[in-house]
């Protein structure tokens, strides 16, 4: 290549990386989030002597398509707690989900994905069909599992520490029996980290500005999803 060549695609070069720098920032970026979220309330992993079962894998739902297929969110969710699960005979994967009247639960959904096609015994699946926002999958899910000696809460990375600060604040008692769960892999589903970052991002920024409104400003309700 001559010099004049090369210098000719010096400044394209340039700016194709310059492009390719801009395009990944936000991959970058969701993969830091989540990578800070996996590792954050993960408890010390202490059993409960009194314990019945060894783990109790907690798999937060989320709402089927609207052809009734299954979400690829619901897929990664399951595919996380099915990797999180413990070996052992007497671990259970809890699903937890509901979904409108007649139609098959959020927890439905995901626990057929991980009994038909990733191969988890039946025996070792319990569904809790009624919660509609990630408080309430905690709440409801919580009454199956504090028997177990080790608790996870699986779910993406981030949407899985939100759900562990919410188990911190519902049953702090429980909260030193959390175990991490496998949720972080880099570039891992990277497509969904995307949109779930900007998501809770957004979430965040709401609620701190709601925390700062003058005091005269009818307090929010907790929404619908979250």
């Amino acid at each position: 290549m001559t010099a004049t060549r090369a210098a000719r695609l010096r400044p394209w070069a340039r700016r194709l990386s310059v492009a390719v720098a801009v395009a990944s920032t936000p991959v970058v970026l969701a993969e830091a989030l989540s990578w800070v979220a996996s590792r954050q309330l993960r408890g010390d992993g202490r059993a409960h002597p009194a314990g019945r079962g060894a783990q109790a894998v907690i798999v937060l739902g989320f709402p089927s398509t609207r052809a009734g297929t299954l979400h690829p969110l619901q897929r990664w969710r399951t595919e996380i707690g099915v990797r999180s699960l413990a070996p052992d005979a007497d671990s259970l994967l809890i699903f937890t989900g509901g979904g409108p009247p007649g139609a098959v639960t959020e927890a439905q959904a995901m626990a057929g994905y991980a009994r038909d096609t990733l191969g988890v015994p039946a025996a070792k699946i319990r569904l809790e069909t009624a919660a509609r926002t990630t408080w309430e999958n905690i709440t409801f899910a919580v009454p199956i599992a504090e028997s177990a000696r080790t608790l996870t809460i699986a779910s993406d990375p981030l949407h899985a520490a939100r759900g562990r600060r919410y188990l911190h604040r519902l049953r702090p008692d429980l909260a030193d029996r959390l175990v991490p769960a496998d949720d972080y892999q880099v570039l891992d589903h990277w497509w969904l980290k995307l949109p779930i970052a900007g998501y809770e991002l957004a979430r965040a920024a709401l609620r701190a500005a709601q925390r700062h409104a003058p005091a005269t400003l009818p307090k929010a309700h907790r929404p619908r999803g979250s």
